[in-house]
């Protein structure tokens, strides 16, 4: 179904309204080196003076006038400071002037989401509620006993992200599967996502750089800005236009677009931010981007070309037909290939409301356990446990499906699905067979 010489120009339509940036050459290191970091602020260029001339906006550029005039000591101090930053930053300490949003406390679910009737905004009730915070509940206290208190703490005597000692193991596995507690889930990601080789003292580092890298420019901030109000729109902390929310995913993305200029900023990339920072604050939700970057390689997915997200949809493909073959040839027969939808559930790592919020989390426990390899394996899952109507359906009704929400009311169901193909012997195997012979089809090096 996927053809070896197909561009990556179908990737790029997809992915519109926002545009593909061009990106310069890089060179990609882990940025361990405090003198690497030193030296690439030292090169970097400031941006021009600042003209105030959007007659569009005339209530923003008075008021960014008078902050201009008030702080001026302190935009001499900032030379990379930009209109677009100036913006978010004006906000930051005049929280008053921002525009006032309807009181949403009493009407958001457990995990922040607005709960409305509008169809954009429709929450799908997850399978017997109570029952699942009960256990949600009852599994958190079991977490509570089992995980060691052994604290991990760096030289400067601060805690990293995760604290604590797990032992990595099978009960640990089995955990996951079932579900880590929401409470638990800042730690157990960050301590998965690094394979339990916490380094505060790296982490430390690590803050300080992207403390530095806010102070410089990038080329995409303009892109970045004209995405965040219509990503995760229906979060109340990312609702209120420049509010914390808002400010906090822009500087994320913008550190990000200049610590890994090769791949700068693709729209996608925003969904998972919000996701972390719905755990992190803003400087560990850094920290976390930059790790699941690593642990993934999420470098060779938003290159342009895109080389990993095209691979990914060859593997799929050969998996589907050893594990939903059914499926696979009524695709065939409706000539609907993986990027015709699975674009969106790769680029965005299934963040963009692919599912239900709770399956989301679900699927991201496994993905920070194993990496990349098992979204192969929740693709086939999501097609598997919707097997009966996808069958059943033409051209229009099986794509409209797929791009839109897929309810999930019982993730158990859909994640024993994905347990029972990934520890089928000789999977990991396979999965690199699939990509090697990609990559010499195609003659590209990952």
């Amino acid at each position: 179904m996927l053809k070896k010489d197909q561009s990556s120009s179908h990737i790029k339509h997809i992915l519109q309204p926002s545009k593909i940036n061009e990106t310069k050459g890089y060179n990609n290191n882990s940025f361990s080196d405090n003198n690497h970091m030193n030296s690439k602020i030292a090169k970097r260029k400031s941006d021009p003076q600042i003209i105030f001339n959007n007659d569009d906006n005339n209530d923003i550029n008075k008021s960014l006038k008078r902050f201009h005039s008030i702080s001026q000591s302190s935009l001499k101090s900032r030379d990379s400071l930009n209109e677009i930053r100036m913006i978010y930053d004006y906000y930051q300490y005049n929280r008053s002037k921002i525009r006032k949003e309807d009181d949403l406390s009493t009407i958001v679910d457990k995990y922040g989401f607005v709960i409305s009737d509008d169809k954009k905004f429709k929450v799908i009730p997850i399978k017997d509620k109570k029952q699942h915070d009960k256990k949600d509940g009852s599994r958190s206290l079991k977490w509570v006993h089992w995980v060691s208190d052994s604290k991990i703490v760096s030289r400067s005597g601060n805690f990293g992200i995760s604290s604590y000692k797990l032992p990595w193991n099978s009960k640990l596995f089995k955990r996951i599967f079932k579900g880590i507690p929401d409470s638990w889930r800042s730690p157990i990601w960050y301590y998965l996502i690094t394979n339990g080789s916490t380094d505060p003292d790296f982490d430390d580092n690590l803050i300080k750089y992207y403390k530095d890298l806010l102070k410089l420019p990038s080329t995409h901030e303009r892109q970045i800005d004209l995405d965040i109000p219509r990503t995760l729109h229906s979060h109340i902390m990312f609702r209120t236009r420049y509010g914390p929310g808002q400010k906090a995913l822009f500087n994320v993305l913008r550190a990000f677009s200049i610590y890994d200029e090769q791949v700068g900023y693709c729209q996608g990339m925003a969904n998972i931010v919000t996701i972390l920072l719905m755990y992190y604050v803003e400087e560990y939700a850094f920290i976390m981007l930059t790790k699941l970057f690593a642990k993934c390689n999420l470098h060779d997915l938003y290159i342009p070309g895109f080389p990993a997200l095209m691979e990914s949809f060859y593997v799929q493909e050969k998996l589907m037909s050893i594990h939903s073959h059914k499926i696979l040839n009524h695709f065939t027969n409706l000539q609907i290939s993986s990027t015709a939808y699975a674009t969106r559930w790769y680029i965005t790592l299934f963040s963009s409301e692919v599912v239900p919020h709770h399956t989301l989390l679900r699927i991201w426990d496994l993905l920070m356990l194993y990496g990349f390899d098992i979204l192969y394996f929740v693709a086939i899952a999501l097609l598997k446990y919707n097997e009966s109507i996808l069958l059943s359906s033409d051209f229009d009704r099986a794509l409209t499906m797929l791009s839109s929400s897929i309810n999930i009311n019982d993730d158990n169901k859909l994640i024993k699905k994905i347990r029972k193909m990934y520890n089928k012997k000789g999977r990991q195997k396979l999965i690199s067979t699939f990509k090697e012979e990609y990559r010499n089809q195609s003659h590209i090096t990952i």
